[in-house]
């Protein structure tokens, strides 16, 4: 969480995969695992995250920040929301 409230999610992200969305949660990482149909290439995976961020948290896109992490599998986003309850509901509704 930011100091504004904002929700920041550690994710892992599988590109180059046959389906997209959450598709698991590491505790020992504390990241959450979504796989993207997108290959790593010339930030194609990074569009792909944001696109399936928005859909399974239902926010605009422009609400949704890479803030680390835009060459590697592991990366920061920022979720310009402060329902973070609702977050964590979503969460755990698509890891069930």
């Amino acid at each position: 969480m930011t100091l504004t409230g904002q929700a920041i999610l550690n994710v892992n992200v599988h590109p180059a995969a046959k389906r997209e969305g959450i598709i698991g949660y590491n505790e020992w990482k504390g990241e959450l695992k979504i796989a993207v149909k997108a290959i790593a290439e010339g930030g194609k995976a990074n569009k792909a995250l944001i696109h399936v961020i928005s859909e399974s948290f239902n926010l605009p896109k422009d609400a949704i920040e890479i803030i680390s992490g835009l060459t590697s599998k592991s990366k920061k986003v920022k979720l310009s929301t402060t329902d973070i309850a609702l977050i964590k509901s979503i969460i755990e509704r698509k890891l069930m």
